[in-house]
């Protein structure tokens, strides 16, 4: 009886062809997961901001602009709010090349997400005094301060890479900047703000940048 089968060469062949094919799809699906994290990563690092900020004014009836600058938020607020660790040398490094962060005003939540509040920590208005045409994003919805305002620069995988700021909503890095209000924290930028709110991405409606 006859058997019929593969030859070598074909099976090989096979082989060639789906490592082929493997090679092309898998550093995009990499890529695309990565990107997903960093999207849930800021949103969770923003709203644990938030909800310390939150607490702070209900224990105590203190918001934000009742600290005199970065170092004294850190302490009077965020390391009092939330899970935090202690810092090292190489977390700060993480911001030098993006912000005035100095090593005494980043932390390390328990998650490992890294925060710092920028040296700039000035004069913070209250969250209600923008205008619609101040607003950051196109649909001039969220409030926007000045970046010589307090920043607020958050790393949402630690200390791995690439530890690169984020300057698309197609391509989200792993570095973000947001802006603390008196009572509230929001994110600062184009990118940050569609990443944040789910536009402007692939899965969502396109936003047309004004201007």
């Amino acid at each position: 009886m006859k058997k019929l089968g593969f030859t070598l060469a074909e099976v090989l062949i096979t082989l060639v062809i789906i490592g082929v094919i493997a090679a092309m799809t898998i550093p995009t699906l990499m890529n695309n997961t990565n990107a997903q994290e960093y999207r849930s990563a800021l949103k969770k690092a923003i709203s644990a901001a938030n909800q310390a900020l939150t607490l702070q004014y209900a224990l105590e009836g203190m918001t934000a602009s009742d600290f005199s600058g970065a170092q004294q938020l850190v302490d009077g607020v965020f390391k009092k709010r939330m899970n935090v660790m202690d810092s090292t040398t190489s977390t700060v490094s993480q911001f030098t090349s993006t912000s005035n962060c100095s090593g005494s005003a980043v932390f390390v939540t328990t998650d490992g997400i890294i925060y710092c509040v920028d040296s700039g920590f000035s004069g913070l208005k209250g969250d209600d005094q923008d205008s619609d045409t101040t607003a950051c994003n196109s649909y001039n919805t969220m409030p926007c301060e000045p970046t010589n305002k307090a920043s607020l620069w958050i790393d949402v995988n630690g200390v791995k890479g690439p530890n690169t700021a984020t300057t698309s909503a197609k391509r989200p890095k792993d570095i973000y900047q947001a802006q603390i209000y008196s009572q509230k924290v929001v994110p600062y930028g184009d990118a940050t703000q569609q990443i944040m709110y789910d536009v402007g991405t692939e899965s969502s409606t396109t936003v047309t940048k004004k201007g």
